[in-house]
């Protein structure tokens, strides 16, 4: 095996194992053709890894093998990330909610193809808006580790000790607009999203 430095530079783009580098999660609660955002990587398909000079990338010539090297010694079997890989029967693409849903029911019961966006959209940049009547901002900002959500609104409302389904308050514009704070637009509200954690 001779194995060659990767001169990457200060980070490299690592394939998200959680989604595979697809961006999207599909577990038993999404039915027919509906996906949900990855978590773990806020539907970006990757992480991004912090390089120095004590940890390093290097490649195995002769099968193409990216391993991480921790102080000189290989310490992980990596994937660089170059795009979102496709994910097979994949129509729709959402925020998770934890409940049981297909897009016919979210589709009938108020949803919007701006809270359920094409699969053709996602991959081409887009976001959905989370559906309001579905989750709340302190449950999502929960799932996907942002800390930059100020939950204090939620003590006022349920105070954490039940559900997050339990407060009376659950996905109500007011909430809904201290986590997007000034974005006021699609757009604004959509950059907001992406640039949870």
């Amino acid at each position: 095996m001779y194995l060659k430095e990767l001169k990457l530079g200060n980070e490299a783009k690592c394939i998200c194992d959680a989604c595979n580098g697809t961006g999207l999660y599909v577990g038993f609660t999404e039915r027919n053709g509906l996906a949900v955002i990855c978590n773990a990587c806020n539907g970006k398909g990757y992480y991004t890894l912090e390089l120095n000079e004590s940890r390093q990338l290097v490649q195995d010539e002769k099968n193409g093998v990216v391993y991480k090297v921790n102080d000189g010694i290989i310490t992980d079997r990596i994937r660089l990330f170059d795009k979102l890989q496709r994910r097979d029967g994949v129509k729709y693409v959402m925020y998770g909610t934890g409940r049981v849903l297909s897009p016919e029911y979210l589709f009938e019961h108020g949803a919007n193809e701006i809270n359920v966006i094409s699969y053709n959209n996602f991959l081409k940049g887009e976001f959905p808006i989370p559906a309001m009547q579905y989750t709340c901002p302190a449950e999502l900002a929960q799932s996907y580790e942002d800390s930059s959500f100020d939950d204090s609104i939620c003590m006022k409302f349920c105070g954490f000790n039940s559900l997050f389904s339990d407060c009376k308050n659950y996905g109500s514009e007011e909430c809904w607009n201290k986590f997007y704070g000034n974005a006021k637009t699609i757009k604004e509200k959509q950059k907001r999203l992406k640039n949870m954690k």
